[in-house]
C-alpha cells in the first residue's frame, strides 16, 4: 500500500473515543516467514467480545497485501488473485511457525463460491485434500444477509476419501455471521468426520467468530483463528465488516446513525488509516470481485462491474454520511477521492 499521510496522534485518539476500537488486546507474537512489512498478533479478552464466549486461540495477521485488499474495493480479478496469494502465504508461514498448522496433516474446506479466491490451497506447500461445499440462502440481497438458520441450505457437497485422515481442517472464507461456515461443518460431522482442529482464515467479524466457536466447543473441536488485519463488529445487515465508521446500513433503514469498531492492533490501524473509508466494507462482494467461480456445478465469473458500481454507491453514502462528524478529517476526505477515482478507472475496463 502506498504510504499516504497518516492521521496525528490526536485525531487517533479522537477516533477511539468516537469509536469502538479495542486496541489493547493484541500481543505481538515472533512469526517466522512473514516478512519485513507483515505482523502476527494474538488476541486477549476483549471488551467487544461476549465475556463468556469460547473463541479458541484467536490471532490477526497484519500484512500489506492484506490491508491493500481491505482497503481498496476497485482491486478485482487477476490483481487480486495476485495479493490472495500473497497473503494466504503469509497465514501458512506463520500458522506452521507457531505450530497449528502441519500441512502434512490438514485438509481444507472451500464454502463455494468465495472460499477458493483466498488462494490457500495455492498458498500450501504440499497438496492436500479439498472438500467443497455450497451453501446458499433461499433468499438473499447484495448487503443483506439474514441471521435466520432456516434461510439457508446446503446445495452441494463433494468430500475426497482422503479428508478422513486429517487432523484439522482449513476453511478459508469471509466469516460475517458464521452461517455458513456453521451449516458447512454440521452437515460435515453429520456425515462422520470431525476433525480435531478447525482453523479459520479470512475476513472474519465478531459474531461469527464467536457462534463457530459454540459449535466448536459443543462439539469438542479445537478451534484457531487467523483474522486478516482486524476482528470487526458487524453491520447492522449482517454483512459490512469496517475497521471502523458508521453504520450505514442501519442508517438507511431506520434513521439512526450506529458507531462500529474492531478488535484491531495499533500498529495496524495507523497504516490503514491513510487508505481506508470509514465504513467501507472490507471484503466488499467478496465472491464477485473474483473472475473465475466455481459454484458446484461449473464454473463463472463473478459480477465485478455490479461489485465496482456498488462500492462507488456505497462510498458516495459513507462519505455523506461522514463529513460534518467532527472526527472526519482531510484524510478521510482524501481517501474517499482516490478510491472513488480507482473505482470509476477499473469501471472503464468493465464496460
Amino acid at each position: 500500500m502506498r504510504h499516504w499521510k497518516r492521521l496525528t496522534p490526536h485525531e487517533l485518539s479522537v477516533l477511539e473515543q468516537e469509536f469502538p476500537l479495542d486496541l489493547v488486546s493484541t500481543k505481538a507474537l515472533p512469526a517466522a516467514g512473514l516478512g519485513k512489512e507483515a505482523r502476527l498478533y494474538r488476541v486477549q479478552s476483549s471488551r467487544l467480545m461476549p465475556g463468556d464466549a469460547y473463541t479458541g486461540d484467536t490471532y490477526i495477521i497484519d500484512t500489506a497485501a492484506g490491508r491493500t485488499i481491505a482497503c481498496q474495493p476497485h482491486i478485482v480479478d487477476e490483481e487480486l488473485s495476485i495479493l490472495c496469494k500473497e497473503a494466504a502465504r503469509g497465514f501458512v508461514a506463520a500458522a506452521e511457525d507457531i505450530g497449528v498448522l502441519e500441512p502434512e496433516e490438514a485438509g481444507i474446506m472451500h464454502i463455494l463460491r468465495a472460499g477458493t479466491g483466498y488462494m490457500v490451497a495455492d498458498a500450501m506447500p504440499i497438496h492436500i485434500p479439498i472438500l467443497d461445499v455450497r451453501t446458499q440462502y433461499v433468499e438473499e440481497g447484495y448487503r443483506d444477509h439474514s441471521d435466520d438458520p432456516r434461510r439457508l441450505k446446503v446445495s452441494y457437497r463433494s468430500y475426497p476419501k482422503r479428508i478422513e485422515e486429517a487432523k484439522s481442517l482449513v476453511i478459508p472464507d469471509t466469516y460475517a455471521t458464521g452461517r455458513s461456515a456453521e451449516a458447512a461443518l454440521m452437515d460435515l460431522t453429520a456425515r462422520g468426520f470431525k476433525p480435531e482442529t478447525v482453523i479459520l482464515y479470512g475476513f472474519i467479524a465478531i459474531p461469527a467468530l464467536v457462534r463457530i466457536g459454540g459449535l466448536c466447543e459443543g462439539q469438542g473441536i479445537s478451534l484457531k483463528c487467523f483474522a486478516i488485519c482486524d476482528i470487526p463488529q458487524l453491520a447492522h445487515n449482517h454483512y459490512d465488516m469496517p475497521v471502523y465508521g458508521l453504520d450505514e446500513s442501519l442508517h438507511a433503514a431506520t434513521g439512526e446513525t450506529g458507531r462500529l469498531g474492531s478488535i484491531v492492533d495499533a500498529a495496524t490501524l495507523e497504516k490503514l488509516m491513510p487508505g481506508y473509508v470509514p465504513g467501507m466494507d472490507q471484503p466488499g462482494d467478496w465472491s464477485e470481485r473474483q473472475s473465475h467461480l466455481f459454484n458446484g456445478l461449473n464454473r463463472e465469473k463473478g459480477d465485478i462491474r455490479g461489485h465496482l458500481e456498488k462500492s462507488v454507491a456505497l462510498i458516495e453514502r459513507l462519505t455523506a454520511l461522514s463529513r460534518g462528524e467532527r472526527w472526519y478529517t482531510g484524510v478521510h476526505e482524501a481517501a474517499a477521492e482516490r478510491e472513488l477515482d480507482a473505482l470509476r478507472r477499473t469501471l472503464a475496463r468493465y464496460v
